[in-house]
């Protein structure tokens, strides 16, 4: 017989042999036991954790010839044909492939039929999320009142793909990441099982490279067995899956630390000669600093699960950087994950990663500046002797009237010229008529004046063909129209100017 991969090998055929889904196999369980049972579930999680597996148990659990019953008996011919994946009343579909409206039409047309010989008639939906919209809309009345013998069983990793109109047709079932523990423990089942001797270290590695999947630590588990034969280390495992070591880490979050970037590039090139995975390598950094944080904030070290050789590399690091230290460089590179886990080029994406961390110090820098250069007293630099402080210049009033007075300064462009002459400034218009704005606002431009040389400045305002700045023209004669304070406040306010009175 062809060997078989562990993971399906050991894929669980019981409620009982499923691993950390305690409070999903209770509910179902209870469901059956009570004749509650849905006409639709959906079963949400990442990858390898179970989802599709609980939806066959259930499947089974149902139609088993000696059942509806909590456990299946495995033993009746309904239960080995839907193991083998042939029994034709319980059909499983790949959704990515099954995505068309006419493909709905079929399902919806089978539907109508009895069982052949079960007791319901399953249609179990792997990678729901990837059904389309128009697919999603002709099934949903299928979902809503489907006929008494069909149950509908969805499977997904994206709950939030799946349209909130069928959600709220389904019993959801979240099924969550297995622990350490029983991860661990399960490993160790199976390799007891199959005859290998495999040190609880090593199975932590790969228990933790699994990140909470079953499967994908049983097929990380397939090929350290296939490199170390029947005795598994510590050893075997760093070289087969091409991990880095704490010290490696160490010295990377260092060399971040004092924005080293030619070292950084150094310890890649390093990284790079030894073979290991730069995806797989900036994943374990992160974890690292994550160990690092929860040492810094006060965490038990029970929970970083770390062998007592790799705690003292951590608390080494975590008594060179502060708390806060940490969470900046955690979040610089927590920015850029999503990137190395989708690009191509991954060494170059890594490297590009560290080097925008590198640029902490930079960072820590100028928020020393600003705090005034106690955020580290240490490396504070020595007292500089006072700069005199630049005097504003004539420049200087006339960005602050263009800034606070923008109307006004409109005028104030229209002079001939302007001079500062210590604590006066003059202004000289071509005639009256354009000096006038300047003139009814001189109060508010000296003060203004005041604000930015910090002392009293006189504002005269002169015009040509000999008129006097604060007089009326000698041919002017009194104007009613002129004088009026609603037309001086349309002057004032709004810019108007008063070309010729019509009488």
């Amino acid at each position: 017989m062809s060997y078989q991969a562990l993971a399906r090998k050991y894929r669980p055929q019981t409620f009982k042999d499923i691993v950390g889904q305690e409070t999903v196999v209770q509910t179902l369980q209870n469901s059956i036991r009570d004749g509650r049972i849905h006409h639709a579930y959906l079963f949400a999680g990442v990858r390898g954790v179970g989802k599709t597996t609980v939806a066959r148990i259930l499947a089974k659990a149902l139609n088993c010839a000696h059942g509806p019953a909590a456990e299946p008996d495995n033993t009746c011919t309904i239960c080995r044909e839907i193991t083998e994946g042939i029994d034709l009343d319980v059909r499983e579909i790949d959704a990515a492939t099954y995505t068309g409206v006419d493909n709905i039409r079929e399902l919806r047309d089978v539907t109508q039929f009895q069982p052949a010989r079960d007791r319901y008639r399953i249609f179990i939906v792997d990678e729901a999320h990837m059904l389309s919209a128009p697919a999603w809309n002709a099934l949903l009345k299928l979902i809503e009142e489907p006929p008494p013998h069909v149950i509908f069983m969805f499977a997904t990793t994206e709950m939030q793909k799946v349209p909130a109109t069928i959600i709220s047709r389904v019993q959801r079932n979240q099924l969550r990441k297995i622990t350490l523990d029983d991860l661990i423990g399960r490993l160790a089942q199976i390799c007891e099982a199959e005859g290998v001797d495999a040190e609880r270290a090593a199975l932590e590695i790969v228990a933790r490279r699994g990140e909470g999947s079953v499967r994908d630590s049983l097929s990380l588990l397939d090929q350290v067995i296939a490199f170390s034969g029947r005795t598994v280390r510590a050893e075997d495992v760093s070289i087969v899956l091409g991990l880095s070591d704490t010290n490696f880490f160490a010295r990377i979050v260092a060399l971040i630390a004092d924005g080293d970037h030619g070292a950084i590039l150094e310890a890649l090139q390093e990284a790079s000669d030894s073979g290991r995975d730069f995806k797989m390598l900036y994943r374990d950094l992160l974890n690292f600093v994550r160990n690092l944080l929860l040492l810094a904030g006060g965490a038990k070290e029970s929970i970083l699960g770390a062998s007592p050789e790799d705690l003292a590399t951590i608390r080494s690091v975590t008594d060179k950087l502060s708390y806060t230290e940490l969470l900046r460089i955690a979040n610089l590179l927590l920015r850029d994950d999503e990137t190395v886990n989708r690009a191509e080029h991954q060494r170059l994406a890594v490297e590009i990663a560290l080097l925008k961390a590198a640029t902490f110090p930079r960072l820590r820098a100028v928020e020393e500046a600003l705090s005034g250069g106690q955020t580290i007293p240490s490396v504070r630099p020595a007292p500089k002797p006072p700069t005199p402080t630049p005097q504003p210049r004539a420049d200087d009033f006339l960005a602050r009237l263009q800034k606070t007075r923008p109307m006004l300064a409109g005028y104030a462009a229209a002079a001939q010229s302007f001079v500062k002459e210590g604590n006066r400034i003059v202004w000289t218009f071509e005639d009256r008529d354009r000096a006038q704005p300047l003139i009814d606002e001189r109060a508010s431009l000296e003060q203004l004046a005041a604000e930015v040389y910090g002392t009293r400045v006189e504002i005269a305002i002169e015009t040509g063909g000999g008129e006097k700045p604060n007089g009326r023209r000698a041919d002017d004669k009194p104007s009613p129209l002129r004088d009026d304070p609603v037309v001086r406040s349309f002057q004032k306010h709004l810019g108007g100017e008063l070309f010729k009175e019509k009488r």
